[in-house]
């Protein structure tokens, strides 16, 4: 027996958590927040009951054999250990939606995900960009590798996102194949990789697809013939080595750091322009763990001396070191990397800046209160400033597609605010469940 129960994450865009439960063994994924918008980060969690405070905000779900045994007990639930069938969990991809939980895990939870997942996690860890504390138990699995708990086995299958590492699953129990896409897109470097998913998941039994970009309004699935799409990761490139020759002063880019790749190539890109990256040490770090062979710098404003802060020299070591003063001698130089939480760095900065690029980094849209007030403040120092982001959601073209491709028995959408329009004639039954819901693969 087979049983998909649904938790979170089903006609929202964060929060996906699915178990498989078989006669042995309990396969959970993924493990983010949900409704995030309850996290007052004005408000402090307490110590040492972060994992209590997360599910009582409903920002985590209450289920057994997951949680430390003091946190389950005060929620009423049993502990990790004490039920009586195997439980893990897989992570598709390391966006606080499908990954922030961890921290609240008991520590000794198996947790898979990919070799470059597990690779960017344990990076995250020492830059201190993880909830709570880095879960101890992570084991990596190389793309298209296999591994079995219980009578369950997983099959890790590589998707193209805007993250490092993504990936989606392959999951197999007596009863049939259950494919779970993660989050993906076409329009990357590497549309490849996402179709051969799709090929290598192909006749699953049931399929459980995301769908964020058919949440904003009505899409006719069906007659979709497209794609048509101008702009992607490659023309990004394109632009941004224009703008490397053609500006005179500094350019800043705000890009989502954990698109790693996308750094990587720029890296490339505006050295053959005859400019130099300046990376925040965050980023910088991120970079080398993968790239080490990229030549970079690394941008404390203050700093005198090879001075990182925290424990990014394992890192960074060797990496020459600018400050804002040597930036701002020489703008035309730089292309400096900056994180939205290091804005105010721009008060010195707008004296010399040509332009700002916001790339997908923070604030991620207009639906974020900071939104407005990053731009207005931007406005107000009177920065020159455009928007490139792309984002890292399949088009709705590539959500029918996927699906035709796979031909599922049994199609599950959800990750979306519309996942009733996740429609495909080669899709078998169609089931929107609500949290709670169990479906019994047969």
């Amino acid at each position: 027996m087979t049983k998909l129960r649904f938790y979170s994450g089903l006609k929202e865009i964060g929060g996906t958590v699915v178990g498989v439960e078989t006669e042995s063994a309990i396969c959970y994924f993924d493990f983010g927040f949900t409704v995030a918008d309850r996290i007052d980060h004005k408000v402090n969690l307490r110590k040492g009951h972060e994992a209590y405070d997360y599910v009582k905000l409903g920002v985590l779900n209450a289920i057994d054999g997951i949680y430390e045994p003091e946190t389950a007990k005060a929620l009423d639930l049993k502990a990790y250990g004490e039920t009586d069938k195997e439980v893990f969990f897989i992570i598709s991809h390391m966006h606080i939606d499908h990954m922030g939980g961890l921290g609240c895990l008991d520590q000794k939870v198996p947790v898979y995900m990919s070799s470059d997942s597990a690779k960017l996690y344990h990076a995250m860890g020492v830059m201190g960009e993880l909830e709570v504390r880095e879960h101890e138990n992570i084991i990596p699995v190389d793309y298209d590798g296999s591994f079995t708990v219980g009578d369950i086995k997983v099959t890790c299958v590589q998707v193209d996102h805007d993250v490092i590492g993504a990936c989606g699953f392959l999951i197999e129990t007596k009863e049939g194949r259950i494919c779970y896409t993660g989050d993906y897109r076409y329009h990357g470097f590497h549309p490849e990789i996402s179709a051969a998913f799709a090929e290598k998941c192909k006749g699953a039994d049931l399929m459980i697809s995301e769908g964020v970009t058919i949440s904003f309004g009505d899409v006719d699935m069906l007659s979709l013939e497209g794609p048509v799409r101008e702009r992607n990761e490659w023309t990004l490139l394109e632009d941004m080595k224009n703008a490397a020759e053609e500006e005179e002063g500094l350019i800043i880019i705000n890009n989502y750091n954990r698109n790693v790749e996308r750094i990587h190539r720029l890296i490339g890109e505006i050295k053959a322009a005859g400019r130099v990256m300046a990376l925040e040490p965050e980023q910088a770090a991120y970079v080398a763990a993968f790239y080490p062979e990229d030549e970079f710098c690394v941008y404390v404003p203050e700093a005198k001396e090879s001075a990182y802060g925290n424990d990014a020299a394992g890192y960074l070591s060797g990496r020459k070191i600018v400050n804002r003063t040597e930036v701002m001698a020489d703008p035309g130089k730089y292309i400096l990397q900056q994180d939205y939480k290091n804005s105010y760095e721009l008060f010195d900065l707008a004296k010399v800046a040509s332009l700002y690029v916001h790339m997908d980094g923070a604030p991620l849209g207009d639906y974020d209160p900071s939104f407005a007030v990053f731009y207005n403040m931007l406005d107000s120092i009177g920065i020159r400033y455009e928007r490139w982001g792309l984002g890292g959601h399949a088009e709705p073209y590539y959500l029918r597609h996927t699906v035709d491709v796979i031909e599922p028995r049994i199609l599950v959408p959800l990750h979306s605010f519309r996942p009733e329009q996740l429609l495909s004639e080669h899709a078998g039954k169609i089931i929107l469940p609500e949290a709670g819901d169990v479906i019994e693969l047969k």
